[in-house]
């Protein structure tokens, strides 16, 4: 039964790196419809594959894939949420979350989580158990906010709080730019 067990989860690492490491490219672009707007653009690389994709705004929904937000009036939290864009011009996977937080004066990177075919319970992430990340460059004017990240994904296994780095994964070198509009301050 050991042996068993312990095959599954080799083949799950293998498959996992398999995954991270196949380059394609994601050429075609496709237009929203008339239920979401634009609110910024995203472009991350990660490894071999650059993923092109929007910030949307759900105009249905007055729900906004984006926002700031004065924790405790002293932690300025932002939180942006990246997708491709389907045929069918809907917002779709693989998704990108990135979560910044300015302490202290220095607006910093907290997470960056990337969900692609291997869904929720396999994400590739930045930052909290996952790995390095480093906010090299950041402006927020007028509320636009602009920025870069460099640092490495870890492909995670499980859903949190018990989550851990899947079993066979290396670091995936990963560089995310940004230009978002966001709400008003909350």
């Amino acid at each position: 039964m050991f042996r068993v067990a312990s095959a599954v989860v080799a083949l799950s690492a293998w498959f996992s790196t398999l995954v991270i490491a196949e380059p394609h490219a994601l050429t075609e672009r496709y237009d929203l419809t008339e239920r979401y707007e634009t609110m910024g653009t995203i472009e991350a690389r990660v490894g071999d594959t650059t993923y092109s994709m929007i910030v949307a705004y759900d105009v249905a929904r007055n729900r906004p894939h984006a926002e700031q937000k004065a924790i405790m009036g002293t932690f300025l939290t932002i939180n942006f949420l990246g997708h491709v864009v389907a045929q069918d011009g809907t917002p779709d996977r693989p998704i990108l979350q990135v979560t910044l937080q300015k302490r202290e004066g220095e607006m910093s990177l907290v997470s960056a989580e990337l969900l692609d075919d291997l869904g929720y319970g396999a994400p590739l992430v930045m930052g909290g158990d996952g790995g390095r990340g480093e906010l090299v460059s950041f402006e927020l004017q007028d509320s636009v906010v602009s920025g870069k990240i460099e640092g490495t994904f870890l492909r995670l296994d499980g859903y949190a709080p018990n989550r851990g780095i899947a079993q066979g994964t290396t670091p995936v070198p990963a560089t995310i730019e940004w230009d978002v509009t966001l709400p008003p301050l909350q």
